[in-house]
């Protein structure tokens, strides 16, 4: 009586198996077969928590990706905003005591720093190589003081977001020099 109070009461009390009777085969065999199905739930039920635990597992990537670009959308439109600015300090370089100058610089700094608080970093890559992952070529120029595919100006910084580029930077590219001419093969034949 003790032994079925251990064992709990939901569990039924096993009758002892007898290999001498002819019957006792039988219930072998019967007890090897609930066995062997009860492991077979058992690799089920495994297999379906391995599962659960990676769809929660995809879940909570999903979510810290969500969270982490977020702010990507405010962030996008704020960059015309930038811009303008950087367009107005351009424009008004003449007037360098100007308080209104002043007051944009602030703000532009202020700006600045609290998009890059949250992760923005600007591409700037002049004299760099170009990279068509971030910079987005507008213009070639022949030259022979840079070598092809070098970065001569940059018309439009870029910006990355914690890592994933936002916009691409719009710059000119230094091209291939022009071939010179030679004195004898002008196209003024006489």
């Amino acid at each position: 009586m003790t032994r079925k109070k251990d064992r709990g009461a939901d569990m039924p009390e096993a009758e002892p198996v007898s290999t001498d009777s002819p019957t006792g085969t039988g219930d072998a065999a019967a007890l090897q077969a609930a066995l062997e199905k009860a492991r077979t739930r058992e690799d089920e039920l495994l297999r379906a928590l391995a599962e659960l635990q990676n769809v929660n597992r995809r879940r909570k990537q999903e979510m810290d990706t969500n969270v982490l670009y977020a702010q990507e959308t405010l962030v996008k439109a704020l960059l015309p905003v930038l811009d303008d600015l950087d367009r107005a300090l351009e424009a008004s370089k003449s007037r360098q005591d100007d308080p209104v100058r002043a007051g944009l610089v602030l703000i532009q700094d202020r700006l600045r720093r609290t998009l890059e608080m949250e992760g923005l970093e600007a591409i700037l890559p002049v004299r760099g190589p170009f990279d068509p992952e971030l910079h987005e070529a507008m213009a070639q120029v022949p030259t022979a003081d840079a070598s092809p595919d070098t970065i001569l100006e940059v018309m439009l910084p870029g910006y990355r977001l914690r890592g994933r580029v936002l916009r691409h930077a719009r710059v000119v590219v230094a091209g291939p020099p022009l071939p010179a001419s030679s004195p004898g093969s002008g196209e003024d034949r006489s």
